[in-house]
């Protein structure tokens, strides 16, 4: 099978909505401003009404309610409101079968999206960026379950992280998550480093030199992993993270800011699960 069989497969294409596309193309352009910006939010009642929500949220909410989408979008800032809309439009493009645990997929992805984001600050790497790529690093894993192939299921049998799971499509489909997941984003039109970020996750050694994003993705998605099978941000899961990919890598100074983090980002994540 190759990448574009398994498109084929699909009875439709997961799609963004034309108002979050042309936001995205807003975001990218040097001339935007907030204003028209919130013009266009507020053409979708769906991204409108979450823009709201989070910029009235504890870790926004200012001396006063914000009723407007120009009140919020004053609060929450160029980067958040990026961040928010993009998410938004990516979450609400997926519907998968109840057997498929969707939430927690979406809660993994933006746990690796908070933390990319962190290590984009240590290295000077533009955060929002970086958190988008890690909130999008697995989409190819959501298409392909989406797919629903006999092969897919004895795929969901197979029970490793997410460097054996690559491994294991590979060896079955021919391809893995990161290689459908840039695919996808490139048929969304999606800015190039981050079809970039998602393509080269699984091997982030062998990405070009001036691609910084690929590194911090794949470190994130390891550390996620330590987290979860440590049991949180602690010193075991520090101690587990070795190898040339954290060469040059403050982790003291990450895992003392990790649980703040990850604790702010919670709302972000309830919001848009």
């Amino acid at each position: 099978m190759d990448i574009n069989s398994l498109f084929e497969q699909l009875h439709t294409l997961p799609s963004i909505p034309k108002v979050a596309q042309d936001l995205i193309l807003q975001f990218d352009n040097p001339h935007t401003n907030l204003d028209s910006v919130a013009r266009n939010i507020a053409l979708d009642p769906v991204i409108a009404a979450k823009v709201l929500r989070l910029a009235n949220s504890a870790r926004f909410r200012g001396a006063r309610e914000a009723t407007s989408i120009e009140d919020a979008a004053m609060r929450l800032g160029f980067n958040t409101l990026r961040t928010l809309v993009l998410a938004s439009a990516v979450t609400g493009a997926f519907k998968a079968d109840s057997s498929f645990d969707l939430k927690g997929f979406w809660t993994h992805s933006f746990q690796v999206a908070s933390i990319a984001r962190l290590l984009a600050k240590q290295r000077g790497v533009a955060a929002e960026t970086a958190f988008t790529c890690g909130m999008m690093h697995n989409i190819g894993e959501l298409l392909i379950q989406t797919a629903g192939t006999e092969l897919v299921n004895a795929l969901n049998r197979t029970k490793t992280d997410a460097a054996g799971r690559v491994a294991v499509e590979t060896l079955q489909l021919g391809f893995g998550f990161p290689e459908v997941g840039a695919e996808l984003a490139k048929r969304w039109q999606l800015p190039v480093l981050i079809q970039q970020a998602i393509a080269y996750q699984a091997r982030p050694l062998q990405a070009p030199v001036d691609l910084p994003l690929p590194r911090l993705v794949a470190q994130a998605v390891l550390i996620a992993e330590a987290l979860r099978q440590h049991g949180g941000a602690n010193a075991p899961a520090q101690e587990s993270l070795e190898g040339p990919l954290f060469d040059g890598l403050d982790l003291d100074a990450l895992f003392a800011e990790l649980p703040t983090v990850l604790e702010a980002d919670k709302v972000f994540a309830e919001l848009l699960n």
